[in-house]
């Protein structure tokens, strides 16, 4: 199957979201998904005992990140902590001349395994991903399903890809919250920022990718804290998935469906209901105890995403501040 360069329903076209053709055989028993969001390619994979998982095929322009960033933003996905660089391992792969690099991530229920592959300077991710039963026993035909994956003329590399916001680093990274299906979606960019009324302590922070605005916050003995906004299109996973996401930020167990209402509390923001929550635990990335209060914004076909965290007693005396920020911003 051939798919021809689309861009994303809807999508900002100053996001240079690559969607170059690209061909390849579907396994027998795997069934081809009405394509949506940003993926080239979405194929149901069936399992046993209930169990599913799904492949999906994307394509963006340059790194996406460091590998580490990627790797790292997969095990979140099913609930691994972070690893540092001498900490990954993958194996090699080849499709269509092109060498890459496998990496299979097993959680307690779930698993993923990714091809990654880095041609005509774009970055290539076909990831099969779900519950562990169902992935071990695709993992084969996944291997195969490689080797039948063809790119179009240019190394699939889409023509003269529309140039990129200057704004900041946001429009130009792809490491940051996954969607449904784990992988990073595109940003759409605002046409301006929201109106907003920062409070006087936070310290605004050099870009970074996929982080629309960041600020710190300097506690003196106190230690210091962080205030992190992004937005993505969609529902980016949905409540339980983030909410589950971040708890294991701070080396928290995931909560099930049930217990989501007991781990969250209702916000009145200016444009309509929203989530936070509101946890202390250990910081996967630094070690340190560390507590976060977080939100969880939807926004016409956007989600917002407002966190506040470190230390805690830093984040005690903003988190009021904080609250007031996310409830008032008003979107344009």
């Amino acid at each position: 199957m051939q798919l021809a360069q689309a861009q994303t329903p809807g999508a900002d076209p100053n996001i240079p979201v690559n969607s170059a053709p690209v061909t390849w055989t579907t396994p027998e028993g795997w069934r081809e998904l009405p394509l949506d969001g940003i993926r080239l390619a979405h194929l149901a994979v069936p399992g046993t005992n209930g169990g599913k998982a799904e492949v999906a095929i994307t394509s963006f322009p340059g790194s996406v990140g460091t590998e580490l960033d990627n790797v790292n933003r997969w095990r979140g996905e099913v609930l691994l902590e972070p690893v540092g660089e001498g900490d990954v391992s993958s194996q090699p792969v080849t499709v269509d001349s092109c060498e890459g690099k496998v990496f299979d991530l097993a959680g307690a229920s779930a698993r993923t395994v990714v091809a990654m592959i880095p041609r005509g300077g774009n970055s290539w991710f076909i990831k099969l991903k779900g519950d562990s039963a169902t992935v071990a026993a695709a993992k084969p035909v996944f291997l195969e399903f490689l080797k039948s994956i063809h790119f179009g003329a240019g190394g699939g590399q889409s023509a003269a890809p529309p140039a990129m916001p200057p704004k900041t680093d946001f429009h130009a990274g792809l490491k940051g919250m996954p969607n449904a299906h784990g992988d990073a979606p595109a940003p759409r960019a605002p046409m301006e920022e929201p109106n907003w009324s920062v409070p006087a302590q936070w310290v605004e922070s050099p870009p970074r990718a996929m982080v629309f605005k960041s600020f710190s916050i300097a506690g003196g003995a106190d230690g210091k804290a962080e205030v992190a906004i992004s937005f993505f299109p969609g529902d980016v996973g949905g409540v339980l998935a983030n909410v589950n996401r971040w708890r294991a930020q701070l080396g928290q167990p995931p909560v099930k469906a049930d217990q989501l209402a007991g781990a969250t509390e209702s916000l009145a923001a200016a444009d309509g209901p929203a989530t936070m929550v509101d946890f202390t635990g250990t910081d996967a990335k630094t070690g340190r105890p560390a507590r976060m209060v977080a939100a969880i914004v939807p926004h016409g076909d956007n989600t917002w995403f407002y966190k506040l965290i470190g230390d805690g007693a830093v984040v005690g005396k903003q988190k009021d501040s904080f609250v007031n920020f996310v409830k008032t911003v008003h979107y344009r």
